[in-house]
């Protein structure tokens, strides 16, 4: 079995950090020698399973750019370091700047980059180091890979139309997960207060409060989902975002609960909950997931909401959701207008304040609201694309070709 080294950017609670542990401790089981390294010193907490190799890199603290470069000349020496003396011969990274130090440190082993989100629609990377990034140092980056795996088909052919990556070079490997593993945690109870939220129905969304996720957008929806039901707001995650989406629900006339502050419960709207370490028994007991990004690569939120068997409803942005619910003969532009399946809606975006977006949403909310909940057959058919033995199968063919 081959020596396998995953470099990753930290240990944290995001999507691309859960696939890159997990990653490491499956093929750890599966027999191969495997390192990962960690490129920040910060952050050691394990929040999912890794293998037992980890290794944190600790460049020294920095400031300006003299700084900056110090650390990244320690990065390169220890990563460079750390492939010599352990004969790597497949090198795997998770997000940018992995990717480059992987690129930089380059010896004969095999060099994967897996790319987790949309590049050409981040709106984060802007600005004139955002066109750098995007017309030379993304372009080189990509050229220097032996392969590239994506987490969905639409990456893959967002990298060939806009940075003319070769078809040859992409391999799609959609996000794994632990089906079973997912549906028994979601089985676990709430604490009393906490059930006491679900005494009216619940819209639960998850994931860090940042621009991209775009969850002001749903506090507004809510106003318009109150009209017709009385309905309340779950939003798991936390972030720099959070004082900002307390004023506007306040703004709003919607009442907060600010739980990961108090813990208890309060006759309330919106529901600001902090990090879950299980969100699945919240997912379980709401009445729908809503996904409002404005950009994603393939939601790992969204498709573990289709495994706790709730409907859902989703922005039609430019990777992941259209893919991962099968919504077919759609046009290549972005939806207007609802277009509903079996488990959920595939619904316009959300990354403007748009009243007549915001009014399709309502009505799709409340539709869903007075639905019979959708068979498990219907999920069933979805998520079984997504099990962690399908997807492993992938990774050792990449990792053995």
């Amino acid at each position: 079995m081959k020596n396998v080294l995953l470099i990753g950017s930290e240990l944290g609670k995001g999507g691309a950090e859960r696939s890159i542990s997990l990653l490491s401790a499956h093929l750890e089981k599966q027999g191969y020698y495997v390192i990962l390294c960690i490129l920040s010193g910060k952050g050691r907490e394990r929040f999912y399973e890794t293998c037992q190799r980890v290794i944190f890199i600790d460049p020294p603290e920095h400031s300006g750019i003299i700084g900056k470069i110090k650390s990244w000349r320690h990065r390169l020496k220890k990563v460079r370091q750390i492939k010599k003396d352990n004969s790597i011969e497949v090198s795997i990274s998770f997000l940018e700047g992995p990717d480059y130090i992987n690129v930089l440190t380059r010896g004969k082993e095999k060099i994967v980059l897996s790319i987790r989100g949309s590049k050409a629609f981040d709106k984060v990377i802007a600005g004139p180091m955002g066109l750098i990034r995007k017309k030379i140092l993304m372009p080189y980056l990509y050229s220097k890979a032996d392969e590239i795996v994506c987490v969905c088909k639409a990456l893959s052919k967002e990298l060939n139309s806009h940075f003319n990556i070769a078809k040859e070079k992409l391999t799609t490997i959609y996000n794994f997960y632990e089906n079973e593993r997912i549906v028994a945690q979601s089985n676990e109870p709430l604490c009393e207060e906490a059930e006491k939220i679900f005494s009216k129905p619940v819209i639960v969304t998850s994931g860090r409060l940042h621009i991209s996720k775009a969850q002001d957008s749903l506090v507004r929806i809510l106003k318009k989902v109150k009209e017709k039901n009385d309905a309340r707001l779950m939003i798991l995650g936390d972030g720099e975002l959070k004082d900002d989406l307390i004023a506007l629900s306040e703004e709003m006339g919607l009442t907060v609960c600010d739980w990961a502050t108090t813990r208890k419960y309060t006759d309330a709207d919106v529901y600001l909950m902090g990090f879950q370490q299980n969100a699945f028994k919240f997912y379980r007991h709401s009445s729908i997931f809503a996904l409002s990004s404005s950009w994603e690569g393939f939601p790992n939120v969204f498709a573990e909401a289709l495994i706790c068997n709730i409907p859902v409803v989703t922005t039609d942005c430019h990777t992941g959701p259209r893919e991962i619910l099968c919504v077919p003969n759609l046009p290549e532009t972005q939806v207007e207008e609802a277009h509903r399946t079996e488990v959920g809606s595939l619904l316009p975006m959300l990354d403007v304040v748009d009243e007549k977006r915001f009014g399709i949403w309502a009505e799709e909310i409340d539709h869903w609201l007075h639905q019979p909940k959708p068979s498990a057959e219907a999920f069933e058919q979805l998520t079984s694309r997504f099990t962690q033995e399908e997807m492993m199968k992938k990774w050792i063919a990449t990792i053995e070709n």
